[in-house]
């Protein structure tokens, strides 16, 4: 029996990074403790305890910090995945809080994603593009607003939950979730080869102006015969302010100069590991 098309994209994406399979399944496994995103961001209980294990994984007693880290690495695994889908298959699969189902490990971290809806979007050259679960757009600048969009009405619930229960602005939040964007399609970029690329399509993503818009953009840095393309972040995950916690190489609150200094050496380490 052929498989959906969706679970042939997710098989595809699967075959580049092996090491994320968890992340791209169609429907939650005999493992407890699953969630639809509808559910998670509805039910108070249910952020207090799964970012209760993040607060106790940092021994952490403000909040707002394992909060804001829960919510970066939420975001960033929902975003990389449907970018994937865009930039390597040109489909978008169902971001609808209510198909999206999440299980977290003991210290809170995403740890799997089942992607239950069947529907998808796609161009009218897909050679599934006449599946009954098929939504045809017109042209890819289409297809890319219509993500944007999904990922928005699935944020918008979840962002108002974690605010509410971490104190933690809502701007913030969404700052956090557009940075993680930009650096999504730049790390997928990197996978598959053509960084360039990656930074080409996270600002055409940008170009429709929303909350998940980056409000900056990318530093080209040459360094050792290569091009990185360092994200001028607007947005800070506060992993600083928990115990053992420090800045992140591109955390804004480093001095920009600092920052590029940090890429360029992660850049010698692995040409030298290349060569």
């Amino acid at each position: 029996m052929t498989s959906h098309p969706i679970e042939q994209t997710f098989a595809k994406l699967a075959s580049l990074r092996s090491d994320r399979s968890s992340w791209l399944l169609t429907q939650t496994d005999s493992q407890p403790g699953w969630l639809s995103a509808a559910e998670l961001a509805a039910e108070s209980s249910h952020l207090k305890e799964i970012i209760g294990r993040t607060a106790s994984h940092y021994k952490s007693e403000n909040l707002r910090a394992p909060a804001t880290l829960w919510f970066g690495h939420y975001a960033y695994g929902i975003e990389i995945i449907a970018f994937a889908c865009f930039l390597i298959d040109r489909r978008v699969p169902d971001l609808s809080s209510s198909k999206l189902f999440v299980r977290f490990a003991e210290d809170g971290d995403l740890e799997s994603i089942a992607w239950a809806g069947r529907s998808f979007a796609a161009l009218p050259d897909d050679p599934d593009a006449s599946h009954p679960d098929c939504i045809i757009l017109p042209t890819r600048e289409a297809l890319r607003e219509y993500m944007h969009k999904q990922m928005l009405d699935s944020f918008a619930n979840m962002i108002d939950s974690v605010s509410a229960y971490s104190k933690m602005g809502r701007p913030g939040l969404w700052a956090i979730a557009a940075d993680y964007a930009a650096y999504s399609f730049t790390a997928l970029g990197e996978i598959v080869g053509n960084e360039a690329l990656g930074v080409e399509e996270s600002r055409l993503f940008s170009e429709s102006k929303s909350k998940l818009s980056t409000k900056r953009s990318f530093i080209p840095i040459e360094h050792v015969g290569t091009t990185h393309y360092l994200l001028d972040r607007t947005s800070c995950c506060l992993y600083y302010q928990v115990d053992g916690g420090g800045y992140c190489h591109s955390c804004p609150h480093r001095p920009l100069d600092e920052r590029i200094e940090l890429v360029k050496r992660h850049m010698e380490e692995e040409h030298a590991e290349a060569h």
